[in-house]
Parts: structure tokens; C-alpha cells; sequence
């Protein structure tokens, strides 16, 4: 939510507030408080963009008692990877700076993206991630053909997936509550000894 207030906010004023967070966040981590229990099933969400204001999928893992570590989404931790790297200041340089970070984006309608798999996988190992939670909205044909091609490599990594295809309506809130809460519990039964 933070990277898409981003887009929105004045720079100034989100600079200063997402400092302020930061502190905040540092603070709670120093006194061991968190939002959920520390033995939560740790979620990574990935697939589609998820626009302000649908945050049911997160909302819903939430309630059920895991935490979302991580996302890799158009709105998530690609916002922020590959960052612009100018050679100069002159106009052009900038400007060519800009093309080719966005030219490495990993994008599921990309092709081939083979980046874009490794990268999942990768971050759901650097944040410990229990298992993935595969987003899509019914439309996206891109990234409802690319959930195939991550379920097998997250499953060669030893990463379950669950895929949930919805659109930005609350009407199927109750059945992706159930879908993930046994998907948390799979998650539980591999963790026990």
C-alpha cells in the first residue's frame, strides 16, 4: 500500500511519513512487537497489481492468521528493484537511465520471463516465506498463463502455491477465506515433525 500511495502522495510530505514509518517500524522490531504471533505462517503475494482500494486477498490471510512478509506484484517490491542509475544529469542520459531500468522489469506480459520466475523464487527464500499466494483478476490473461509456469518452479524450490483468480469485488471474500486458510493449514501440517 505504501509504494501505491507513492504514486499519489506529495514527494515531500510521503518522504517524511514513510521516514516517520520506518522509525515506527524499527522501534516495534527492537521490542520484539509485531502484527501477528511470530510463529504466523509467513506469506509471499505475487501476480497481478493489486490497485488501492483491493486489499481483500491480504486482508483475508491476515484474519487468518499469517502475515504477508512480502509481495511481488507491478505494485510491490519491483517498484523499487533496479534502481535508475544515470551517467550524468544531462537530459538524455536521464531519460536513458529511466528506459532501461523499466526495460529489465521482470513483467509477467514480458517474454520470455525467466527473470521474473527466478525473482519469486528468490524472494520468497530471502523472506522466509512459507508459502506463495498466487494472485490473479479474472481478465489477466498474462499472469493467469504465467501462475502454471511459477507453480512448477515454485514447487521444484519446495514452496506450496495457492492460486486465487478474483476480481476487485468482495462477493468470493468468503470462499478465498476458506481457500487460504487450508492452504495455512497444508502450511502447518509440513511444519510439524
Amino acid at each position: 500500500m505504501i509504494n501505491q500511495i507513492s504514486f499519489n502522495d506529495d514527494p515531500v510530505r510521503f518522504t517524511h511519513k514513510v521516514n516517520e514509518l520506518c522509525d515506527e517500524l524499527d522501534e516495534r522490531v527492537k521490542n520484539r512487537i509485531g502484527v501477528a504471533p511470530q510463529d504466523a505462517p509467513r506469506l509471499m503475494i505475487s501476480g497481478c497489481p493489486m490497485a488501492i482500494p483491493n486489499w481483500k486477498t491480504h486482508s483475508i490471510a491476515q484474519a487468518t492468521g499469517a502475515t504477508v512478509v512480502t509481495e511481488e506484484s507491478c505494485v510491490g517490491t519491483r517498484y523499487f528493484t533496479d534502481l535508475v542509475e544515470p551517467k550524468s544529469n544531462q537530459i538524455d542520459d536521464l531519460l536513458w537511465a529511466i528506459v532501461e531500468k523499466y526495460s529489465k522489469i521482470p513483467c509477467a506480459c514480458f517474454t520470455p520471463n525467466d527473470r521474473r520466475i527466478k525473482s519469486i523464487t528468490e524472494l520468497a527464500k530471502q523472506f522466509k516465506a512459507d508459502g506463495v499466494i498466487y494472485y490473479t483478476l479474472q481478465n489477466c490473461h498474462d499472469y493467469n498463463v504465467e501462475s502454471v509456469k511459477v507453480d512448477r518452479a515454485l514447487k521444484a524450490a519446495g514452496l506450496p502455491m495457492l492460486k486465487i483468480e478474483t476480481d476487485y469485488a468482495m462477493g468470493d471474500a468468503t470462499q478465498i477465506q476458506t481457500r487460504i486458510e487450508a492452504f495455512i493449514e497444508i502450511i502447518q501440517g509440513k511444519k510439524q515433525p
